[in-house]
């Protein structure tokens, strides 16, 4: 009995304690902020196509696009989907009608990344973490906080403790997981020669130094820093540890409450992922923006409004 006791109150210690309604708020703002970038980033292959050509069937169709029988590509319409989805990411951002811009922006999301993972068949996955956190956003009262909705309903502005903290919280605790058994994803596929330093980051990285570099005279190198990090194990072995260490310890992420080694650890996983992005080409570069989950906007956003908005705006008029 004891023993259940305490584990009921770790568990709505963590899940349920922790943050306000106005950190709920405020982060519904910055990550729709950070999707604007997400998007146009993500999607720009689709944007590139002309908008009035020729319709044409998909070479290999993504699962849903089977399952729902959509055989070829309209562009027009992702051209559409994509104005929709920048509108509904806005309004999400704003506060008007929260929850179903979120499932407007997940719905646009299915359809863009099925567009663009169909051309060829190359599944790509940069938009599972977003996705989820989007999920969890439209399940939380994040529309009732810092919301044209709230003003212009007259909605209480009144957001639970309890309320606040769950969807944050699971989107911490989803995060660390995603980290987490992603060793157990390379182990699965690679075995533990992955961590290796003459294992599958060396081949990885020798393939993707010459990627698109082939001509009628041969392979051109593309990325000489990654050809020559290829030819050093012992670095590449030192790299794998690295990324060993990192992914095994996000999880305690969840129990660091210092902010400044919260904020420490977070650097390092960016500075990862824009390492593999100069010398892999593995496109996570962008995906650090949901890391704000992982800290209380209310102080940031205070700091921001008082201090270094009044301080641009000074610097801009004697500019002008």
């Amino acid at each position: 009995m004891a023993s259940s006791n305490i584990i009921s109150r770790a568990w709505n210690q963590f899940f349920f304690t922790g943050f306000s309604g106005e950190s709920l708020g405020l982060l519904r703002m910055y990550i729709g902020c950070g999707l604007l970038f997400f998007h146009t980033y993500q999607f720009a292959t689709v944007l590139s196509l002309n908008p009035i050509g020729a319709m044409y069937y998909f070479i290999d169709p993504i699962w849903y696009f089977k399952l729902l029988g959509i055989q070829y590509h309209v562009p027009a319409l992702s051209f559409g989907m994509y104005a929709i989805l920048m509108g509904a990411t806005v309004s999400m951002i704003l506060g008007k009608n929260t929850r179903t811009s979120i499932i407007v922006i997940i719905l646009c999301i299915f359809y863009l990344k099925g567009v663009r993972d169909s051309f060829s068949g190359d599944v790509h996955h940069r938009e599972i973490i977003p996705m989820q956190i989007l999920f969890l956003f439209a399940l939380s009262k994040c529309g009732i906080v810092h919301s044209r909705d709230a003003r212009q309903l007259h909605i209480p502005e009144g957001v639970q403790e309890w309320e606040a903290s769950w969807p944050i919280k699971t989107m911490q605790l989803y995060v660390a997981l995603f980290y987490f058994w992603s060793v157990f994803a390379k182990v699965g596929t690679s075995g533990w020669v992955w961590f290796a330093g003459e294992g599958k980051i060396q081949e990885v990285l020798i393939l993707r130094s010459v990627r698109w570099g082939v001509t009628d005279q041969g392979e051109v190198l593309k990325n000489g820093l990654s050809f020559e990090l290829a030819q050093h194990p012992e670095l590449i072995q030192l790299f794998s540890i690295l990324v060993l260490a990192f992914e095994l310890g996000f999880p305690l992420l969840l129990l660091i409450k210092s902010v400044k080694l919260r904020l420490a650890f977070i650097m390092g996983v960016t500075t990862f992922h824009i390492a593999t992005f100069v010398l892999m080409d593995v496109n996570f570069l962008l995906i650090p923006f949901v890391y704000l989950i992982f800290f209380d906007l209310v102080p940031i956003h205070q700091w921001l409004k008082t201090r270094a908005w009044p301080l641009f705006r000074r610097r801009l008029s004697m500019a002008g």
